[in-house]
């Protein structure tokens, strides 16, 4: 949102040797962010009004124009590329000789063999970016050749962000805003200029007929009838503030309620006078169409709110005018609106519509309802200078069933110390709240204060004691706080180990071992495991479960892991996920939470499984191993009946000493399958640990071993083994060899391919050898080489060459 200082002249003094940069960064710190800071230098001199008294085309040009202006005495002609210039307007002429800083001093010259005499200048030109290549017209009253004075066009504008105020609907208006210039430079806030209601509301005038259905949805609605505001433009100033924010000058009505919109805040509407009678708040009909004042037609549904005359809609609400009742140039009266309407109504039409105006987005924040009156005597106000005719056919009209309560809050003055750090006195309260209309006064027992809020703050922005307590806080200074630490009692807890483990195993797998975390629910899905052909058999269930088929609270976290495998294959070629989660067992005694970890690494590529298993084995054995202090093993295990995600041949329990800690396997291809037809073609290799039986395990600490006095050999053995052998048969195998020679014997790839041949694996296996009293020679490692193959060869097992 723009605002204007020249704007906020009006209702606030500011000091002529006040830095605008300084003020924008206090109002930053007290109210509300301010993204930028511009001076508008337009660098006007020597502007006029000019006449327009004929317009031709220039030979052989498509937008060009001569224009034959009157500027007082004189007859000049000008060519001009302003798209919309009728005989007859004023407009803002730049003659020989006169300036302004985008174009440098304006001479005479020749156009397409015609010549032309200053410049009709573009509205881009002074200062009103949305009026590009456009003439910028003046009231009708002004006379050819009138200098326009230099000061209109110059202005400081800062853009404050509109998230930080999306709660103020206050600040959505220029009063608004000086109000708090106000309170920050310490000046008095100008009243708010508009004609008095009783010149508005004579008896002897009609009275405008407004029927509100909803209450909720329509608080208050205001009307008013004129006559005599004949089509023409708004004097120049207003043009230029308005395009000083942003907004594109039209006429002098649309320009009129477009300025009060930005002056208080509050949106105002122009219908016909000729064409509305009476005005109708209620809710549209189902599938109802309404052609709007952007010539779209919108289909309306039974919730949105409708201006009606007569049972026909003349208007979305809050949101914009319709076509048929818009305001042209044969229209002699105007039935001026201004309404009050529920943010929420507002909001959700608007949306759906996918329809955001300058209106709605202020509706949207819930406006104050005494503004609606408001706005209309302040269109009196500005409209009595511009049209001298100005004639009212009716009182001003007020449809106001729901009446605002005022908003009272009780503040502890001990509760104001506790918050901002430092005692406040009611008189320091009430000196900081006064210029932002705020009344402090003791309550009835005097411990307290009661802090009447104003109509504009109490639409649901201050309306609990922290809220007045903020106000307090950054009205009084921020910087006036001391930064002191608070005094305060901490208790101390002991060491939870379970939450210790989490915390470690959640570090080690996601920085160390690259994985994701999850968190899925804590329940099946009964069409999920359904698919996956799982049966969790006896399971707590959830008296008010979330939907249907989420009743039963999971026994293993894999459901839910293979569950997010299906969904994420589509965005990423490989995946290696886990989740800490409870798991629970129905019991007799009482039901019971167990906390479990489960691993998945998954990647495209049927023959990636072995390479997954032995990745997700190795980052479980890392973890264990820091954790513990303790190497890992995994056994051959018979897979669980009902788990499907166990393959028949290739699930293993994990042992830590003599404890089974967890389960490891890989998904064979018919779940793969079932879970969704294009994992077919991916490897998917998983683990389960029951760590609530690892929490209270003790690390083991060993003393390490003496570093070996002489330096020793790695021999790497490459085997051919059916796929059917399991890898414990082949381990064990492999530890019965002894020679005097061997230090170590531990396992390193594998590999499935053509070269290993059809239903073959190639495991390869790394021994150490080493002697404690000298350094081994090539007859050593020779002997071992062949003892170690001779003893492969005894059981069966093919040593694949190279």
């Amino acid at each position: 949102m723009y605002i204007s200082f020249n704007w906020l002249s009006d209702f606030v003094d500011i000091p002529d040797d006040f830095d605008p940069r300084e003020l924008a960064e206090r109002f930053t710190r007290t109210t509300a962010e301010v993204d930028s800071f511009e001076k508008i230098d337009i660098g006007a001199r020597g502007l006029i009004c000019g006449h327009v008294v004929a317009v031709a085309k220039v030979p052989d040009s498509a937008n060009k124009k001569i224009a034959t202006l009157d500027i007082g005495g004189k007859t000049i002609q000008t060519v001009t590329i302003s798209p919309v210039l009728p005989v007859g307007a004023n407009v803002v002429y730049a003659p020989t000789g006169a300036s302004v800083a985008s174009l440098g001093k304006i001479s005479s010259t020749d156009v397409s063999g015609t010549k032309s005499e200053g410049m009709i200048l573009p509205g881009e030109s002074i200062g009103i970016a949305m009026a590009i290549q456009e003439a910028i017209f003046l009231p009708p009253e002004i006379e050819p050749g009138t200098p326009l004075a230099p000061e209109l066009f110059d202005d400081w504008v800062m853009e404050v962000d509109n998230k930080s105020i999306t709660h103020r609907p206050d600040l959505w208006g220029h009063y608004g805003i000086a109000r708090e210039m106000a309170a920050i430079l310490g000046t008095t806030l100008k009243p708010y200029p508009v004609v008095s209601a009783e010149e508005l509301s004579s008896e002897d005038l009609p009275e405008v007929t407004i029927k509100i259905d909803d209450a909720s949805a329509c608080p208050r609605y205001s009307a008013l009838v004129v006559t005599g505001v004949p089509t023409q433009p708004a004097p120049l100033w207003m043009q230029l503030r308005l395009g000083h924010i942003g907004l594109r000058p039209i006429s002098g009505l649309v320009d009129l309620t477009n300025y009060i919109m930005i002056d208080l805040g509050q949106p105002m509407h122009a219908f016909d006078g000729g064409k509305v009678s009476q005005i109708e708040v209620a809710l549209a009909k189902e599938g109802e169409e309404f052609t709007t004042l952007d010539g779209m037609k919108r289909k309306l549904i039974a919730e949105d709110l409708m201006i009606k005359c007569n049972g026909k809609s003349i208007a979305l609400a809050g949101v914009m005018g319709g076509q048929e009742t818009e305001v042209t140039g044969d229209t002699t009266s105007l039935l001026l609106e201004s309404a009050n309407f529920n943010g929420t109504t507002i909001r959700k039409t608007a949306r759906r519509l996918n329809l955001r105006s300058d209106a709605s987005a202020r509706f949207e924040k819930s406006l104050d309802p005494a503004h609606t009156s408001l706005s209309i005597q302040r269109f009196i106000k500005l409209a009595q200078p511009m049209y001298p005719k100005l004639t009212l056919s009716s009182r001003l009209s007020d449809g106001y069933p729901k009446k605002q309560d005022d908003v009272f809050v009780d503040v502890d003055p001990k509760h104001v110390a506790r918050i901002i750090g430092r005692d406040v006195s009611r008189d320091e309260a009430s000196k900081v709240l006064s210029p932002l209309e705020f009344q402090v006064e003791n309550s009835g027992n005097n411990k307290k204060w009661t802090v009447h809020v104003p109509s504009f703050r109490a639409t649901g922005d201050v309306s609990i004691e922290a809220d007045v307590i903020e106000e307090i806080a950054r009205c009084a200074g921020y910087e006036t706080i001391e930064p002191k630490l608070p005094h305060t009692t901490v208790r101390h807890f002991p060491v939870n180990p379970m939450h210790e483990l989490e915390q470690q195993t959640l570090r080690y797998f996601s920085s160390v071992c690259g994985f994701n975390e999850i968190h899925g629910y804590l329940w099946y899905n009964s069409d999920w495991i359904a698919q996956l052909g799982y049966d969790p058999g006896e399971c707590i269930e959830v008296r008010n479960a979330a939907a249907d088929g989420l009743h039963r609270l999971r026994h293993s976290l894999m459901p839910g892991l293979l569950a997010s495998v299906v969904k994420n294959r589509f965005y990423f070629p490989s995946l290696s996920i886990f989740e800490i989660g409870g798991v629970f067992t129905p019991d007799k005694k009482g039901d019971k939470e167990y906390r479990h970890a489960g691993f998945i690494r998954a990647a495209k590529g049927k023959k990636a499984e072995a390479q997954l298993d032995q990745d997700l084995k190795a980052s479980l054995s890392g973890w264990l191993w820091e954790r513990f202090g303790e190497s890992c093993r995994f056994e051959t295990a018979s897979p669980g009946g009902t788990r499907p995600w166990e393959h028949p041949q290739r699930t293993a329990t994990i042992m830590l000493g003599e404890d089974a800690v967890g389960r490891v396997s890989v998904v064979d291809l018919p779940l793969r399958r079932a879970m969704d037809e294009h994992l077919s073609a991916w490897s998917i290799a998983w683990a389960e640990i029951w760590i609530e039986s690892l929490a209270t395990r003790e690390r083991k600490t060993e003393k390490p071993g003496t570093i070996p006095p002489y330096p020793l050999v790695e021999l790497d053995f490459s085997i051919l083994v059916d796929k059917s052998v399991r890898f414990d048969t082949i381990t064990a195998d492999l530890s019965a060899f002894s020679h005097p020679l061997l230090k170590q014997v531990r396992f390193v790839t594998s590999y499935e391919g053509k070269s290993a041949g059809e239903n073959k694996r190639s495991l390869t296996f790394r021994t150490v050898v080493g002697d404690a009293t000298r350094t081994l020679v090539d007859d050593d490692t020779n002997n071992f080489r062949k003892a170690f193959e001779k003893h492969v060869a005894a059981k069966g097992y093919e040593l694949r060459a190279g």
